[in-house]
């Protein structure tokens, strides 16, 4: 994935769409919510080529189209762990409460983070320590990212 969210067409009949546990972080709610956010995998490759379906999750699709992805490391509580956010960027979205109520920085729109696996590129994300490791994780991301200063964003930050 690229730093634009871009769904292109696998054709064939080894492609299924399944659906895994994300954590979105809407910008109109007080705190982040689990969601089914669906992805495509190829079935003879399973541990390869998931593409997340953001743009299903994500909010105001006419002001702004464009998904940008970063890929967070983290480590919390003693373990790693890997996530995938996924947000919009325009001057016109509503700044996100919920990242606000975590600590965070401003950041304006949706966010949704995915986890991600040693063996899969993602996987479902579990309850208790990744929760928080993830709420970790995005409050530091919206610390670093300023909504319309910054120009070019890195493809993968390690908090490491």
């Amino acid at each position: 994935m690229g730093m634009h969210h871009v769904a292109t067409c696998i054709s064939g009949k080894h492609t299924t769409v399944k659906g895994i546990r994300a954590r979105m972080y809407r910008a109109h709610s007080a705190s982040p919510k689990v969601v089914t956010a669906h992805f495509r995998e190829n079935a003879r490759q399973p541990t390869r080529d998931r593409f997340v379906f953001a743009g299903d999750l994500l909010s105001n699709p006419r002001l702004q189209p464009y998904i940008h992805d970063v890929e967070l490391s983290i480590r919390y509580g003693g373990k790693s762990f890997k996530f995938l956010v996924f947000f919009k960027r325009h001057k016109l979205l509503p700044p996100n409460q919920s990242v606000q109520n975590l600590g965070g920085g401003l950041v304006d729109g949706d966010v949704l983070l995915v986890a991600c696996g040693k063996r899969v590129s993602i996987k479902n994300l579990r309850s208790g320590l990744e929760d928080r490791a993830a709420d970790m994780a995005v409050r530091r991301f919206s610390q670093i990212l300023h909504p319309r200063i910054r120009s070019r964003l890195p493809s993968a930050i390690s908090f490491d």
